[in-house]
């Protein structure tokens, strides 16, 4: 699972957020339904962004599902769940060191009033934290195991390791 970049509106205008995969609520029908193919796509971190290294990661093998549990009646998703495989690789940009990382698991996204995202993952998850977030260091972050990733309205990302470890890619490929 990764958490994804997204467009959110705020109060103050549009900015942008690390947040939960924006495909799954626009592919998906009006009702509530079965599992659906997710794919998600490569990404690039800029030098400085994230490490103080660029980061690209490619997608090594993918077979990802979410379902619609619950829609808000507007129709836009209220709560979605997510499930299979998905392995990265990712690469320090100017010294081409590697790691590939299984981000396969399972989870729960909640989504709130104004663009804030609370996930629940019962395995692994890759979340991409901005230089400068207050609620959790930088970084290109794998956590394995149980966690909570909460992205508020204003952005900020936090994350609470319940029975989970976390590896910051920028410090394994620096």
């Amino acid at each position: 699972m990764r958490l994804r970049r997204l467009a959110a509106s705020a109060a103050a205008g549009a900015l942008a957020i690390l947040a939960v995969p924006a495909a799954a609520s626009a592919s998906v029908a009006a009702s509530p339904g079965g599992w659906r193919p997710y794919h998600t796509a490569p990404w690039t971190d800029a030098p400085g962004a994230v490490c103080s290294f660029g980061v690209a990661a490619t997608i090594v093998y993918q077979h990802e599902q979410f379902r619609t549990l619950a829609r808000y009646p507007n129709g836009d998703p209220r709560l979605q769940e997510f499930r299979g495989p998905l392995v990265v690789r990712y690469t320090n940009t100017s010294t081409g060191a590697s790691a590939v990382r299984s981000l396969s698991g399972y989870g729960w996204f909640h989504y709130g009033a104004q663009s804030s995202i609370r996930a629940f993952v019962a395995s692994h998850i890759g979340v991409t934290v901005p230089v400068g977030n207050a609620g959790f260091p930088a970084g290109e972050w794998v956590i394995s195991g149980r966690s909570e990733v909460i992205v508020n309205s204003a952005g900020t990302i936090s994350i609470r390791l319940i029975h989970a470890t976390a590896e910051d890619l920028c410090r394994t490929l620096g």
